[in-house]
C-alpha cells in the first residue's frame, strides 16, 4: 500500500470578515446596446489556393468543381474538374461580422473554415468571395491570404483568418426615421439593474419617460425635440451613469486554476480536508459545515492554493462547497 501524506486545512472564517468592494459607477451605454446599432452576420463560399498540398484530396470535388466554374465564367474555359488532381486548393466557408453603420469602402476582418477535408489552411490565397446577409443581398466581397489563428505550439486547425480581407460594397443602412421609443438592451440581464438605469433616466430627465419592460429591456420614450437630434439623445444617455448589480457567480479555469470572484459571493463557515498520495495517485475531498457564518471566498482560494492544491483539486473543492450548500454563488467551470 502507497504511503499517503495528509495535509489538513481547517479555516474557521467567522462573520464580519467579508472585504466590502465599492460600488463601481459604469456608463449605461457600456452596459446595454441599442438592437438597432447591433452587428450582422456575413457568409459566403470561396476557394483557397496555393496551399503546400494541404488542400482537400483528389476524392472530394466541391473544391476542383469550383474552381471549374469560376475559369468557365471568367475566362470561358471548359476544364474537366476529374482533371484537377492538385491538393493545393480547398473549398471553404467565409464568414464576417458586418459592424453597425457600415459603409462602403470600409475593411473587416474575415475567417474562413474549410468544407472539406483539408489539413490546414494557413499560407493560401482565398479568392474573390461574395458575402451575404440574412436577407440574400451582398454586403461586402473577400480576399486575401489566410493567416493562422493556432497558438504557438499548438496544432493547426483547417481554419484561418483574413485581417482587414473583407471590402464592404453595400452601405448598411440604418433608419431611425418615425422611432418613438428606444430600447435599451441589457448585456447581461437583471431585474434590479434594468430598475436602476430606467430610475436613473427618469430622475435625469422626468419621471415616466424610461420604464424596464424586462430584465434586459429599458424603453426611452423619445422626446420630440430628440426626435431629429436622436444622435445627441443617445449620446446623453450612454454618458448616465449607474451602479449595476450582478448574479454573485464564481467563474473557474480548471486547466490553469484561475479563478475570477464576482462582486456578491458569499460562503458559508466551512472546513475542508484534503489528503494525496505521495505520487498524486489518490485524492480524497472532505466539507464539514461549522456554524453559520459569512466569509469571502478568496480568502478560501489564497489558502488552498497556498497549501498545494493542484488546478482540479480546487475545481473539486469548489463543486464540493456548492453541493455542501457552503458556497452562495453560481459555479461556472469552464
Amino acid at each position: 500500500m502507497k504511503p499517503i501524506t495528509s495535509v489538513i486545512l481547517y479555516l474557521f472564517l467567522v462573520v464580519g470578515s467579508v472585504l466590502s468592494a465599492d460600488a463601481v459607477e459604469v456608463r449605461i451605454k457600456d452596459v446595454t446596446t441599442i438592437p438597432e446599432m447591433s452587428a450582422n452576420q456575413l457568409w459566403g463560399m470561396g476557394i483557397v489556393v496555393g496551399l503546400p498540398g494541404t488542400g482537400d484530396s483528389t476524392r472530394l470535388a466541391l473544391a476542383r468543381q469550383a474552381v471549374t466554374n469560376m475559369l468557365t465564367r471568367m475566362e470561358g474555359l471548359r476544364l474537366n474538374p476529374d482533371g484537377l488532381q492538385a491538393r493545393n486548393i480547398a473549398a471553404v466557408m467565409v464568414t464576417a461580422e458586418l459592424p453597425p453603420f457600415a459603409k462602403a469602402g470600409e475593411q473587416i476582418d474575415t475567417m474562413v473554415s474549410s468544407m472539406g477535408d483539408a489539413k490546414t489552411l494557413s499560407g493560401g490565397t482565398l479568392l474573390f468571395a461574395r458575402l451575404q446577409g440574412a436577407d440574400g443581398q451582398v454586403y461586402a466581397t473577400a480576399q486575401g491570404v489566410v493567416a493562422s489563428v493556432a497558438a504557438p505550439g499548438q496544432r493547426e486547425a483547417p481554419i484561418g483568418k483574413i485581417p482587414k480581407g473583407g471590402l464592404v460594397v453595400t452601405n448598411l443602412e440604418t433608419s431611425f426615421d418615425n422611432l418613438k421609443t428606444l430600447s435599451l438592451r441589457l448585456n447581461h440581464p437583471d431585474f434590479s439593474t434594468a430598475s436602476t438605469i430606467s430610475k436613473k433616466i427618469n430622475e435625469t430627465l422626468w419621471e415616466g419617460i424610461a420604464e424596464p419592460t424586462d430584465p434586459g429591456t429599458v424603453q426611452v420614450q423619445i422626446p420630440e425635440g430628440y426626435k431629429m437630434r436622436l444622435v445627441n439623445f443617445i449620446s446623453m444617455l450612454g454618458e448616465l451613469t449607474v451602479e449595476p448589480d450582478t448574479v454573485a457567480a464564481v467563474v473557474v479555469n480548471q486547466k490553469t486554476g484561475a479563478v475570477v470572484i464576482g462582486e456578491g459571493v458569499r460562503i458559508s463557515t466551512f472546513a475542508v480536508s484534503i489528503s494525496t498520495g505521495v505520487d498524486g495517485s489518490s485524492l480524497s475531498l472532505k466539507i464539514n459545515r461549522l456554524p453559520s457564518g459569512e466569509a469571502t471566498l478568496d480568502d478560501v482560494v489564497a489558502a488552498l492554493q497556498a497549501a498545494g492544491t493542484t488546478a482540479m483539486e480546487l475545481v473539486e473543492v469548489l463543486k464540493l462547497m456548492e453541493k455542501a450548500g457552503a458556497l452562495h454563488a453560481k459555479l461556472i467551470i469552464m
